[in-house]
């Protein structure tokens, strides 16, 4: 399966509606900035090769995603569950629309407080970033399949950055925090959290969590608390 890299498809010409949550580039470093600092970039990628993720996407979402690999890192490795299983959580462009999805793949927005979910109805055109995380993704049957979806001021979902030209608005976006692992100071570990913790930059200054509860992901975001 080929993975989505815009830098190469010759889709530069795209038009994305401005959310709420956009800034210039220039009033994003600082907030980056602040992103970087608090949680440095665990993500756990140097031991695997980004083709087993795209034949991992391949395998559990067929062709409804694709890897958004103009990102680096695009992806991070962690026991996101507290199983002692490996998974995995991925950046993708949604392809297809909501009714190629396979079976056994389960709908989250974690972003929004009504938890709407609001699918691409021309994924062609739409360009819609999301994030895939596969539960015991190295096993032949993954435990658990989830795709996140919904707005939300989370820097690595703006597709705006994915066709960048520069390369600060696409390195470093996204990392993991060990559960059990040496933690950045000050940095208080989610309380509900059973596994690893994913950290996402956003717009608004720090950055945020995305966290297992036992029952579902559950997302934080740090700068509002």
């Amino acid at each position: 399966m080929e993975s989505f890299n815009p830098r190469h498809n010759g889709i530069f010409k795209a038009s994305i509606p401005v959310r709420r949550w956009r800034c210039t580039p220039r009033l994003l470093s600082f907030p980056l900035l602040c992103f970087l600092l608090m949680f440095p970039v665990t993500a756990q990628t140097t031991e695997l090769q980004p083709a087993a993720v795209a034949a991992a996407l391949q395998t559990n979402f067929g062709s409804t995603v694709e890897a958004a690999t103009a990102f680096k890192p695009f992806y991070v490795t962690g026991d996101f569950n507290g199983d002692a299983a490996q998974d995995v959580a991925v950046v993708v462009r949604i392809k297809e629309g909501r009714s190629a999805l396979p079976k056994g793949v389960r709908l989250l927005n974690p972003f929004q407080l009504e938890k709407t979910i609001v699918f691409p109805a021309n994924p062609a055109t739409e360009n819609k970033l999301a994030l895939v995380i596969i539960h015991s993704w190295k096993t032949p049957q993954p435990a658990s399949k989830y795709l996140l979806i919904g707005e939300s001021p989370i820097l690595i979902l703006q597709y705006e950055r994915a066709i960048s030209n520069q390369s600060a608005d696409r390195n470093k976006l996204m990392g993991s925090i060990s559960r059990r692992g040496r933690r950045p100071r000050g940095v208080m570990f989610p309380r509900g959290a059973k596994g690893d913790v994913i950290t996402l930059g956003t717009e608004v200054g720090g950055g945020s969590l995305l966290y297992w509860n036992g029952r579902t992901y559950v997302w934080e975001d740090v700068a509002e608390d």
